[in-house]
């Protein structure tokens, strides 16, 4: 017996050293492949940076920075425009007997489509992480939003935080969404399978490397643009800048409800150039006032001094959060004739007067916005002769170039997206797309929603909550006239 132990044990010790072996080699290995990565990409990174300093690109570079400066000059002189040729002139006579055209020609050519086709194919190939399942909904080729009880979530990367969604809000722009709109920009991010959801407020899980704004266990809120992907889902992995702390005493559905809404009322209140020191005795006409964006703005505007006249069905509603006026406008969710918001609200400014300002929401004739609407509204008809020309604003969903664009064109745009993506890597900037967000909606825009509710002059609508399930109902109700507020479907 004692033998049978002795041989027994001499086995497991022989297989734990095999194991140690194993698990060493392939450590190695392993360690040598970054390795030789890391120092792959540190020499392309030096040959870019050495040829982007280069005596020859320097010279090339100021030139064509001069012949800018000098066409932008005449074109503001009123001049006839600098012709090209001169530039190409220029940087002929600079490069001449240094370099050939044709090599120079073919080299940019193939940097160009080779590195742009070579970043969409490895951004198409890499798999994000696997990381716990949760339940999600995903959006259906036939627009249909389907509940997935088991959808894989990904773990928390560099710079990026895990939150659990207790909440998301059901606006109008999810109908937009589930029709088409920034699925070529989807495509080129990351293809989700979540598309709806665009305001959220959760708990922090996890946080990624680098990430010292957020800790685990923040409430927090924030917001998803259209394509970025969605908030449906019960864990979201999303970049630290696109969450902030959440306004004290917000529960889940209140914080979800304002975050989309109240970021876009900063959004068009910037654009006005409304503060809370130049706003006072203003009236501004708010068209779709009972949207989420809507009831931001009357509130605001009523907080600062300003005298908003809230327009649209259902509008008496926003009396009591300090609608000054209320203008009942035909038909101004799209439910009926009478043309479009802008001359509805004409035919109201000869009856009471016209105004500084004016701001359409979704619910101003319908939730999308057409190629024109931003330039159509005739602006003596409905503002003061003292007003600017641009205190009209639009926050309905304009339509995107990208997704218009025919098959040449679009292999073109991801091509030279990519291209843009890849410089910015090599200089420094990193990876990621928040340059492609509004300001208003990272982490600036939610800080500042946070003091204002902090403060007292803004706080949350809640229209009805949903559960997953009625994702559908939800949106119906939504994008309805019956809608005051925000919508917002909450896990249970």
């Amino acid at each position: 017996m004692d033998e049978l132990k002795h041989r027994a044990g001499e086995k497991f010790e022989a297989l734990h050293e095999a194991a140690k072996i194993a698990a060493g080699d392939s450590k190695s290995r392993v360690q040598d492949v970054f390795n030789h990565t890391a120092e792959t990409i540190r020499k392309i990174r030096e040959a870019f940076s050495e040829l982007w300093h280069n005596e020859l690109i320097t010279e090339g570079r100021a030139r064509v920075v001069a012949w800018s400066r000098d066409a932008l000059q005449r074109l503001r002189d009123g001049a006839p425009p600098l012709s090209p040729l001169v530039l190409y002139d220029e940087l002929v006579a600079l490069f001449k007997d240094r370099m050939w055209r044709r090599s120079v020609a073919i080299f940019l050519a193939g940097a160009v489509l080779g590195g742009g086709a070579g970043l969409c194919a490895g951004l198409r190939a890499a798999r994000p992480a696997a990381g716990p399942q949760a339940r999600a909904l995903h959006s259906q080729p036939d627009r249909s939003v389907l509940l997935v009880e088991d959808a894989p979530a990904r773990c928390a990367g560099a710079g990026e935080v895990l939150v659990r969604v207790q909440a998301f809000s059901v606006c109008s722009v999810d109908r937009a969404v589930l029709r088409g709109r920034g699925a070529a920009l989807r495509a080129l991010l990351s293809r989700p399978a979540v598309t709806v959801g665009r305001g959220f407020a959760g708990v922090v899980l996890d946080v990624g490397p680098g990430v010292t704004s957020l800790e685990l266990g923040d409430e927090v809120w924030g917001c998803v643009s259209e394509w970025s992907g969605g908030a449906a889902t019960e864990l979201l992995t999303i970049r630290s800048t696109r969450a902030g702390r959440r306004a004290r005493g917000v529960g889940a559905a209140q914080g979800a409800a304002l975050v989309w809404g109240g970021t876009r009322a900063l959004r068009a209140l910037r654009r006005l150039r409304c503060t809370p020191h130049h706003c006072t005795g203003k009236r501004v006409a708010v068209c779709g006032a009972a949207s989420g964006e809507g009831c931001a703005l009357v509130q605001l505007l009523a907080a600062w001094g300003a005298r908003p006249a809230a327009a649209g069905p259902a509008a008496h509603a926003l009396l009591g959060l300090g609608a000054a006026e209320v203008l009942e406008l035909d038909g101004c969710s799209g439910g009926g004739g009478g043309g479009a918001w802008w001359r509805r609200l004409a035919r109201a400014a000869a009856r009471t007067g016209p105004w500084d300002a004016a701001v359409a929401c979704p619910g101003a004739d319908g939730a999308d916005a057409g190629p024109d609407a931003a330039v159509s509204a005739d602006p003596s008809a409905i503002l003061k002769a003292t007003a600017p020309r641009d205190a009209i604003v639009d926050l309905r969903p304009q339509p995107l170039l990208s997704d218009r664009l025919p098959a040449p064109f679009s292999l073109l745009f991801a091509i030279s997206f990519h291209t843009y993506r890849l410089l910015r890597w090599m200089v420094g900037l990193g990876t990621h797309t928040d340059w492609l967000e509004d300001p208003l909606q990272l982490r600036e825009g939610l800080d500042e929603l946070a003091q204002l509710v902090d403060s007292g002059a803004l706080s949350p609508l809640v229209d009805k909550v949903f559960l997953p399930v009625e994702y559908e109902t939800a949106l119906a109700h939504a994008c309805s006239d019956a809608a005051i507020g925000t919508s917002v479907v909450r896990f249970p």
